[in-house]
């Protein structure tokens, strides 16, 4: 790879590129929800965040390394996931309210955590014995710290009720104006909580203190760049539902347990 990638100041174009195509992903998702699933939209994208948390227990014990004028710092790549989900949980409060947001909040707590533990008895179950080195393979790759992973699950859950009340709040207290205000408060304070918990439960006594400080900085400079981005974003989204591209299903959705025949 160029020096541009693997050089000295790496870790700027790494970094952006990885928050942009993180927000790609959850934004392609949001606008296939609406084209394809119309007023079944806001279940879809429930779904595809859920999903997404399954991402966070892969990722959460890799260490990324990036190098910024030649000085190295590290961030756990599960952190990485964070921004993406606090987007797509402010798109649901914004087009669809707050108790759709705060439904994909605990969704993403229920998914992580079950296939949290399943994940780990899939890991245990014995290997063939003639690829007995795939047990080791396998539980390298996909090896899950106990830790970690409570941590983890801890801090998106609370970094995500706080996000999903407090952009409603400031929604509510300037009375719908105001998006980029609401979407960077709301989000900035959600994933610095998120950072704080996840990084004190997961590596207090086990790294220096200095690289507790050095990870959750870097976890604010990633929000605080996909904050900016995810305020385009919706404010793109607001525009396609002005011009009518998105979001013009008039039927309500009423959901309600299937009768006894």
């Amino acid at each position: 790879m160029g020096p541009w990638i693997s050089g000295p100041w790496s870790g700027v174009p790494n970094l952006l590129l990885t928050c942009i195509f993180g927000l790609l992903t959850i934004s392609v998702g949001c606008l296939l929800a609406e084209k394809f699933g119309k007023k079944y939209a806001p279940f879809v994208i429930v779904g595809l965040m859920g999903g997404l948390q399954i991402m966070v227990s892969f990722t959460s014990s890799k260490f990324v390394g990036l190098s910024v004028g030649g000085v190295e710092y590290f961030i756990v790549a599960g952190s990485l996931m964070y921004p993406i989900l606090a987007l797509g949980e402010d798109y649901l409060n914004e087009f669809y309210g707050p108790k759709i947001a705060k439904s994909s909040v605990y969704a993403q707590f229920i998914v992580r955590a079950l296939s949290t533990l399943f994940l780990i008895w899939l890991i245990f179950l014995p290997a063939p014995s003639f690829n007995s080195e795939n047990f080791g393979t396998f539980k390298n790759l996909m090896g899950i710290v106990p830790r970690v992973a409570i941590s983890s699950m801890l801090a998106t859950y609370v970094g995500g009720i706080i996000n999903v009340n407090l952009f409603d709040f400031v929604k509510r207290r300037t009375e719908g104006g105001m998006l980029w205000l609401r979407t960077f408060v709301s989000t900035a304070t959600g994933l610095f909580v998120n950072a704080i918990i996840f990084t004190l439960l997961a590596f207090a006594f086990v790294v220096p203190a200095s690289k507790l400080i050095e990870m959750i900085l870097i976890s604010v400079i990633v929000r605080l760049i996909t904050g900016v981005l995810e305020i385009v974003f919706l404010y793109s989204m607001s525009y396609f539902r002005d011009k009518g591209y998105i979001l013009q299903s008039d039927d309500p959705i009423i959901v309600a347990p299937i009768s006894k025949l």
